[in-house]
């Protein structure tokens, strides 16, 4: 027979027992949860962005110093009052212990538990503190929403230099050589040159030890493929230079017309050119040594071959998109170009299109250039004025850039101009080099432009 003491001392162990296991089921249960506080996504999002801006952003979140922001700005004038707020953890099933906001304020900051679902007044939004899911690891981010705070696509442009060439100015080109500007001018029948470090005020001196350039060498022809500069001469003969100051001419199976830059999508270093193949002319690369000269397609009766501006296009994000513009320049009948070309190899020819553009555009002595991720061209307009176009969908279609980036009236004037030569350097510099005015006399000014934006960041 069981003692009715020994049921009752037994019950009472029991429920101790449990009476225990109750009081410590809290610590257990967050004591199997992550330790991780660390956030690592982050969104926003606003009924009132009504064209998404919000979520686009990336945000960088720096693990190591606290830090969550934005390194692209937002649009200038952007605005939005509140925000629903998304963050994510090491661990999707088990979301954060607890996060708590600090909001600026005033006089003071005010710091609240955020449930996770309420939205937040976003211009106040300071700092994020997370509290890992076991209730014991703690983290704390500084919040920066970086908004540009004026219009980022001004171009401010100052004249650097009234005239850095010896007068009278006579036909010049520039181009940029490793950490040098040189700039080639003729000089009664010669060819000199002046070089200057590439800095925010270059300092220009004369590069006396130019040699090899012929003194009939078609400035307008002069091009720098990779590390390598190229000319010709009225005859087809070509020169080329490694290091911008010595100059030797090349031997070539084929008379060469015309050389239209690095050819995109063959191998690094091809160039492409335009032949005379026994009266036809064709496409043709060659390596930069020009040892051997290889023909693919005929030329169209209506691309240029003189007198042109070339820019060679690869994309940084888009692997296709790498093309050649050609704009401006003499057809081989001697008659204007008004087009713009895009040219790109397919295999083993060399495809073509000319683009959209606006009508006021006159191509003669027209400028590519590179910049901001985009090509841009400089051409003039019957009104006598310069013009700035740009393509942001590589060269199928192109548009005025408009009032804000468009060349100075005031307080100095930006005298209109053909033939300049355009160089942008790695600070994100547009240079712009002289030229020949509408009434064809020679400019020998310098003109440096820079997108508003790069001088925010």
């Amino acid at each position: 027979m069981i003692s009715k003491y020994f049921l009752w001392t037994s019950v009472l162990i029991l429920n101790i027992l449990l009476f225990s296991s109750c009081l410590n089921s809290s610590d257990n249960y967050l004591l199997d949860r992550p330790t991780d506080p660390q956030i690592y996504a982050i969104s926003l999002s606003s009924k009132t962005d009504s064209v998404g801006v919000l979520t686009d952003v990336s945000f960088t979140i720096d693990q190591i110093n606290g830090e969550i922001f934005n390194k692209e700005p937002l649009p200038y004038l952007f605005h939005v009052d509140s925000i629903s707020l998304s963050l994510s953890s090491s661990n999707t099933y088990f979301p954060f212990y607890k996060v708590e906001l600090t909001l600026t304020g005033s006089p003071d900051d005010s710091t609240y538990i955020w449930n996770q679902l309420d939205s937040i007044a976003l211009p106040r939004l300071k700092k994020i503190k997370t509290t890992s899911p076991d209730g014991l690891h703690e983290k704390t981010y500084q919040f920066k929403l970086g908004i540009y705070q004026s219009d980022p696509y001004i171009i401010d442009w100052n004249r650097i230099k009234d005239s850095y060439l010896a007068p009278p100015v006579g036909e010049h080109r520039t181009i940029a050589h490793e950490n040098d500007f040189y700039t080639y001018y003729r000089s009664g029948s010669g060819i000199k040159a002046y070089s200057a470090p590439i800095s925010e005020n270059p300092e220009w001196t004369e590069a006396s030890s130019l040699s090899g350039m012929p003194d009939n060498i078609l400035l307008t022809s002069l091009i720098t493929c990779g590390g390598t500069q190229y000319a010709l001469t009225p005859s087809g003969a070509v020169y080329r230079s490694d290091n911008a100051i010595t100059w030797n001419e090349v031997s070539t199976s084929y008379e060469v017309k015309a050389i239209y830059g690095e050819l995109p999508f063959v191998t690094q270093g091809s160039v492409l050119l335009a032949v005379n193949d026994g009266g036809t002319l064709k496409f043709a690369k060659t390596s930069e040594a020009f040892s051997e000269i290889v023909l693919m397609n005929n030329i169209p009766e209506n691309m240029p071959v003189t007198d042109f501006s070339a820019l060679t296009v690869e994309s940084s994000t888009v692997y296709a998109n790498k093309f050649i513009f050609i704009s401006g320049g003499k057809k081989a009948d001697n008659t204007s170009n008004n087009d713009i070309w895009v040219l790109q190899e397919s295999n083993g020819i060399i495809t073509f299109f000319t683009s959209q553009k606006p009508d006021e555009g006159i191509l003669e002595g027209s400028s590519l250039f590179f910049y901001d991720d985009q090509p841009y061209l400089i051409t003039t307009t019957s009104t006598g004025k310069n013009l700035l176009m740009y393509s942001n969908n590589y060269g199928a279609e192109w548009s005025n850039a408009g009032e804000n980036q468009a060349f100075p009236s005031e307080p100095v004037d930006f005298t209109a101009r053909k033939y300049a030569s355009v160089i942008t350097d790695n600070n994100n510099n547009i240079w712009i080099f002289g030229g020949i005015s509408l009434s064809d006399t020679q400019i020998g000014d310098i003109w440096k432009g820079r997108l508003n934006k790069f001088n925010q960041n």
